[in-house]
């Protein structure tokens, strides 16, 4: 018994101190931001701070660094207490909305379409899992039987299926593929899939890339619902839209309308495009399909409170979901594009994990 408890406390101790270093460089991060930005990013207010931690502390969170607000009241021109520290979107509200555990094996992308089958997905003709080759009704293929099923297609797409970022992998492929030498590249977990043709209008943004769109969503009771959404433009001459340094992001309103500036990876804001693309007061196409598309697909995973999705609109103007995150999200480029990151939703949310977590 007292091996136990003596167990119990040891772990709770290295819980603590993780956490607490975790807090450390998250803390480090947005001081580093706020002093290489090339906006000024004025000081709060005393006004300003008290109405933050008291807007915080309503929901059982004490301690409230307010350095992120102070950056994203300078960048948006919003002064929201709503905005979310990424302390308290990584170690707090994240851990308590979504089974952490599952996120990694749900998001594989070789079985996004197994997940969502019904719905409009991309879609995936051979899949490579732990080194497993899989067709597209999850038939174990030989080396060379995958060969001749990969030869039957003019073009694919093959990229990462698991722990993906930043579009590191993802290469648009003609025929012959030379399977081999991209079982030894890639090792394993991996997918190809069929390109996706974009709307006309997403090509304007960038022609190079796929634009997608990024729609966080949220479950609450037997509803999900679109929290934000922002358009991903890739860097020119690059396939992914979430590869190079020189790509943009722009915020979605409700109406699916573009906010009036877009902003780069390092929080720039800009009033255009390179491709000369004038986005402001422009619409995304069927953006009323998107969001009915996404959250019918968040309804069949309970597991998650939280989902993050990116989704092509096609040339014919239907939506299809490339991928969706459930385990790594980013909080800070939403909210610069968007807004607060839980939108006319964050007091329902709030609300919800004080009273899970006893507040």
């Amino acid at each position: 018994m007292i091996r136990k408890k003596i167990i119990r406390t040891g772990k709770k101790i290295y819980s603590t101190a993780r956490l607490k270093r975790k807090q450390r460089k998250l803390i480090r991060f947005i001081d580093r931001e706020i002093a290489r930005s090339d906006d000024p990013i004025p000081q709060l207010t005393a006004e300003q701070e008290k109405t933050i931690r008291d807007y915080w502390q309503r929901y059982g969170f004490s301690e409230v660094p307010t350095q992120w607000h102070r950056f994203y009241y300078a960048k948006t021109g919003q002064e929201r207490p709503e905005f979310v520290p990424s302390t308290f979107f990584f170690l707090k509200i994240k851990t308590a909305m979504n089974n952490v555990e599952y996120g990694r094996a749900w998001s594989d992308k070789s079985y996004l379409d197994f997940f969502l089958q019904g719905l409009s997905t991309a879609k995936s003709v051979l899949r490579n899992v732990n080194g497993v080759f899989l067709d597209e009704q999850f038939r174990l293929l030989s080396m060379e039987e995958a060969a001749e099923l990969l030869d039957r297609y003019e073009e694919l797409v093959v990229k990462p299926s698991v722990d993906t970022h930043t579009g590191h992998g993802v290469a648009l492929l003609k025929r012959p593929y030379q399977l081999k030498e991209l079982a030894a590249q890639y090792r394993k977990d991996y997918v190809f899939q069929l390109p996706l043709r974009q709307h006309p209008e997403m090509a304007r943004l960038n022609a190079s890339s796929v634009n997608t769109i990024r729609m966080n969503t949220v479950l609450l009771g037997t509803r999900a619902h679109v929290m934000s959404a922002f358009v991903k433009v890739g860097q020119a001459g690059e396939f992914a839209d979430n590869h190079g340094s020189d790509r943009f992001f722009i915020g979605v309103g409700e109406d699916g309308v573009y906010r009036d500036y877009a902003i780069d990876h390092s929080f720039r804001k800009y009033d255009s495009l390179p491709s000369g693309f004038a986005f402001q007061g422009q619409r995304v196409p069927n953006y009323e399909k998107v969001c009915e598309l996404v959250c019918r697909a968040h309804e069949r995973l309970p597991r998650f409170g939280f989902a993050f999705w990116d989704v092509c609109i096609a040339e014919n103007g239907d939506p299809a979901i490339v991928e969706v995150n459930l385990k790594n999200p980013d909080a800070m480029v939403p909210q610069v594009a968007c807004g607060p990151f839980f939108g006319k939703y964050t007091n329902e949310i709030l609300e919800k994990i004080a009273k899970k977590n006893g507040c």
